[in-house]
């Protein structure tokens, strides 16, 4: 029987999709000592399973006594885990993890502040919509097409967010939205847009079961979209500007869906 490789899913990281561990399948990978400890961290609270950990000398003798049994700790020299990954490697260490389940689909309707992405199209505004939706407390994320959620890109982007928020993901995910806001009265859906008639964000009060639609970077969401919301709310722009980075903005909506005097 061959021996299975170990490093595989370390190789080639620069323009990584999904990964796959020989023996564990699908998996994901994680850069640097503060996301590594985290995911140990959550991984002793029932989060993904570390499948091993890559490290140099050093940071393998700082991290050693944290390594779990049935962990693998890999131990390279720094020059040969740039080789490996493609790309000048300095972070020290890296881990794999398996990719965990979804979340049950049912848990959905149980979200009382939730962002839906209908689309996007970069790894990065993904991660950081990722960060600030688990940072200032809302349920759970729903997702159309888009970037992968567990590449590595998503994940350091996203600081730990993406095991710790539920995203729920659907080809389309408006069918998905119209269940969520039909499960309880009074629940509603608001666009960000800048459209006419749209509330300005600093008046907003949000209903106390919102979900906030994001339409992609380059287009916003189109007409058709906007009118699936009960209405719609926009961040007044200065100095000729004409709108924010998508995750720029769902931060600031975001933070206002999570203020205190919000309807009840």
């Amino acid at each position: 029987m061959p021996t299975l490789d170990p490093w595989i899913p370390y190789r080639d990281l620069r323009f990584a999709g999904p990964r796959e561990h020989p023996s564990a399948g699908p998996c994901f990978i994680v850069e640097g000592r503060i996301l590594v400890e985290d995911l140990l961290a959550c991984a002793a609270a029932g989060g993904p399973r570390v499948v091993s950990i890559a490290a140099t000398p050093a940071a393998a003798r700082a991290l050693a006594a944290r390594v779990p049994p049935g962990v693998d700790l890999l131990v390279a020299e720094a020059s040969r885990l740039s080789e490996l990954a493609g790309f000048s490697f300095h972070r020290g260490v890296l881990a794999c993890a398996t990719v965990p389940p979804a979340p049950p689909e049912a848990a959905l309707n149980r979200a009382r502040k939730l962002l839906v992405l209908p689309r996007l199209h970069d790894s990065e505004n993904l991660g950081l919509l990722l960060r600030s939706a688990a940072a200032l407390g809302l349920d759970g994320v729903l997702a159309g097409p888009g970037p992968g959620l567990w590449s590595r890109r998503t994940v350091r982007v996203s600081m730990g967010a993406v095991w710790r928020i539920p995203v729920w993901r659907a080809e389309d995910p408006w069918p998905v939205l119209e269940a969520w806001r039909g499960a309880e009265p009074g629940s509603e859906a608001v666009a960000a847009a800048l459209v006419p008639g749209a509330e300005d964000a600093r008046a907003w009060r949000p209903a106390a079961r919102c979900a906030l639609v994001m339409g992609p970077e380059d287009t916003g969401l189109d007409p058709a979209q906007v009118a699936r919301c009960e209405r719609a709310v926009a961040i007044p722009m200065a100095s000729g500007m004409d709108s924010l980075n998508v995750a720029a903005a769902g931060a600031i909506l975001m933070f206002r869906m999570g203020e205190r005097g919000v309807q009840g």
